[in-house]
């Protein structure tokens, strides 16, 4: 969202309505976009309980709102406070996890998609498989997520030479939140058939189980924590495969994915029907494999640093596309135009 509102300034007044996680609500200035902080209460199922959100979505005198799914306290709020503007979709995901709430929450989110004039799923993919948005199908434009892909292009080659040090010549690596979805302990599993050592950068709520989960299998994986946007760049460049193991349809894009395409690295992901495949492209990028498959996942990683000169190659044609093809500026003016088009 941040960085769609500083792209977009160019193009249109925009501004911002957030959740401030505090009690407090207030209007702050940030990059150049207005974004008002509603103060929420608590939290229920992971979403912010911020009852005076509707009222301020109700003042907006936007052309143009766009509401980021799922995400049910703007969804309830859009509902309850009818904004003037043409309704703007933002489909990230389908709810995957929370089955029972969906009993409640799916009738209105299909309300709500109803009653939008676009819709914008990230990836074919999804679109093709998610049931959800298979009644709105006509409506949907796809428009996938962006990075800003020069950030990633270039290391220091003394911070790659000191990883190298401290890792081995060849390492393979996974960079992000430690949650359900990602299946990591998939690549712990993995970890003792992979011919390289592992590394799992990051931090989340299952850190400390897959900790144990090493120790118990007596498997040597290195856990260096959360880092820092210099560390996580140097650790793309020095690794040799970046493996992307998750389980869930929650995994609905992949932006890790593209992150370490920038910066040339091969990645081995698995195969969900979301758009971690659309941005993997099997046998040109590195290899998608079956979720929840340990042994498939060492095989495709082994069979990428036991060919060096393939993953070189994988790693050449996936930095060419991802610079081609997810620039986040093209991709927030492709988005601008949607919502031109909405509007119309």
């Amino acid at each position: 969202m941040a960085r769609l509102c500083r792209y977009q300034q160019q193009w249109g007044e925009v501004e911002a309505l957030t959740c401030s996680r505090t009690w407090r609500t207030g209007r702050v200035i940030r990059d150049g976009t207005s974004v008002t902080e509603v103060g929420e209460w608590g939290r229920f199922q992971q979403a912010p309980v911020a009852p005076a959100f509707p009222w301020y979505l109700r003042r907006s005198d936007a052309d143009v709102v766009v509401l980021h799914l799922p995400n049910p306290t703007a969804e309830i709020a859009w509902l309850l406070a009818s904004p003037r503007g043409v309704l703007v979709i933002r489909y990230h995901s389908d709810i995957v996890r929370q089955a029972r709430a969906m009993r409640v929450y799916g009738p209105l989110q299909h309300r709500l998609l109803r009653k939008a004039a676009m819709i914008l799923p990230t990836s074919p993919q999804y679109l093709d498989t998610s049931t959800v948005l298979a009644p709105h199908r006509e409506r949907c434009r796809v428009v996938p997520l962006g990075i800003e892909t020069e950030e990633y292009q270039v290391a220091d080659p003394e911070r790659v030479a000191a990883l190298h040090a401290r890792y081995g010549p060849r390492f393979v690596l996974f960079a992000g939140k430690h949650r359900y979805y990602k299946g990591l302990p998939m690549l712990v599993e993995a970890a003792a058939a992979i011919n390289a050592p592992v590394v799992i950068a990051g931090d989340g709520p299952e850190r400390a189980t897959l900790m144990k989960l090493a120790t118990s299998r007596g498997v040597s994986i290195h856990f260096p924590g959360y880092l820092e946007r210099t560390d996580l760049l140097t650790h793309l460049h020095a690794a040799s495969v970046f493996v992307f193991p998750s389980v869930a349809r929650s995994e609905a894009f992949g932006i890790s994915i593209m992150e370490a395409h920038a910066a040339a690295t091969p990645v081995v992901a698995t195969t969900l029907g979301t758009g971690v495949e659309f941005i993997n492209e099997d046998g040109k990028t590195g290899y998608n494999v079956p979720p929840e498959d340990p042994k498939a996942l060492a095989e495709a990683i082994n069979a990428l640093l036991a060919a060096p000169e393939c993953a070189t190659s994988m790693g050449t044609y996936a930095q060419k596309r991802v610079v081609a093809e997810f620039q986040a500026k093209d991709l927030s003016e492709r988005e601008w135009e949607c919502y031109q088009e909405a509007a119309q």
